[in-house]
């Protein structure tokens, strides 16, 4: 596959992983009677729309930034009819707004599923190792059987490259088992300007299919756990100690990781990649953030225990500055995106 193939592929992910997100909100509102004004992937102006039933907008925008669905009545703060958004009683509004992260889980579930009954996943065993490479320099072995990876330990090769991808393109540290003794090996992947990618050097087992359901069941919840814990981990980092800065990426940086990753370790790795971005995405917006979904149940919340609304123009106002700063940071983001693939950084 071409390198335009493996981008097309990269934002094939990333939009359907957003609609499933929004699909959340529109189908809980569906359910639960609330009606949908516009259901949008994308930000900025129209594409393409389309009216259909019940009056819903369906529309996809120009940029992939994320998505969104208008409830009737949401953009009027002060409209009376009894069928608008905000009139409706608060624990409809709640199920509506959380609908949208747990479609994200469910999905990373279900991935994990296809992915586990598709292809086994034996101990994750070094088979290869390139010579005047990073882990040859290191001194990784074949044979060496990689127990963890940063703090995070594996006994599945499945895990290998999705722990890499989360530990940057810093060193990475590693735990092995070589004749019966463990020690910690840290190898710093460099970047290899004819594939545009860092590399470290080294192949382990690959895998042979396949899982029965039961098992596949336990190993995709197992991933997905450890998915959650991984992220978590790296916000409390992030926020606390300030690491990983130099790693956030934006919708470019995201869909250059993904074609590289991809190209490397094709369907598999890409079937991975989809359940720890599915993950994160329902993860981070849960966070209390205007703008976010987590910033909207934490309204909800406090509406529940008053018995009644916080003022709804503050809390519109708060909603919009929110989403107009993630989205001046995602076009930041961006920007240093594209300065380090073509190098200026």
């Amino acid at each position: 596959m071409a390198t335009f193939g493996y981008i097309l592929a990269a934002l094939l992910m990333l939009g359907v992983l957003i609609m499933v997100h929004e699909l959340g909100h529109f189908l809980a509102a569906r359910w639960l009677g609330i009606e949908v004004k516009e259901f949008a992937i994308g930000m900025g102006p129209k594409i393409w729309s389309r009216k259909g039933k019940r009056d819903t907008l369906f529309s996809l925008r120009a940029l992939p930034l994320g998505g969104f669905c208008i409830y009737y009545g949401d953009e009027d703060q002060e409209e009376e009819d009894p069928s608008a958004y905000n009139k409706h009683p608060v624990w409809k509004r709640f199920l509506t707004v959380v609908a949208g992260p747990v479609m994200n889980f469910l999905l990373a579930l279900v991935l994990g599923l296809t992915f586990f009954m598709a292809w086994d996943k034996p101990e994750p065993i070094i088979v290869g190792v390139e010579p005047d490479m990073p882990a040859a320099e290191a001194g990784l072995l074949p044979g060496d059987r990689i127990l963890a990876i940063g703090d995070v330990p594996t006994d599945r090769a499945d895990e290998v490259g999705a722990l890499v991808l989360a530990a940057g393109s810093g060193p990475v540290e590693m735990r092995i088992g070589r004749n019966g003794e463990e020690q910690d090996i840290a190898v710093m992947p460099r970047f290899q300007e004819e594939e545009q990618a860092y590399r470290m050097g080294f192949s382990y087992s690959p895998a042979h299919p396949q899982l029965p359901f039961g098992e596949a069941v336990v190993a995709s919840v197992t991933f997905c756990r450890r998915a959650v814990a991984v992220t978590y981990q790296a916000l409390a980092d992030l926020i606390f100690r300030g690491e990983g800065t130099e790693e956030l990426s934006g919708p470019v940086g995201i869909v250059n990781v993904i074609q590289q990753e991809t190209r490397t370790g094709g369907l598999p790795v890409y079937l991975q990649l989809a359940i720890l971005i599915s993950i994160n995405l329902g993860f981070m917006n849960l966070l209390p953030i205007p703008g976010l979904d987590g910033s909207r149940l934490i309204f909800n919340i406090v509406e529940a225990i008053r018995r009644k609304p916080l003022n709804r123009n503050v809390e519109g106002m708060i909603h919009l500055f929110g989403v107009v700063a993630l989205l001046g940071i995602m076009l930041l983001f961006t920007y240093n995106d594209i300065l380090h693939i073509f190098g200026v950084r």
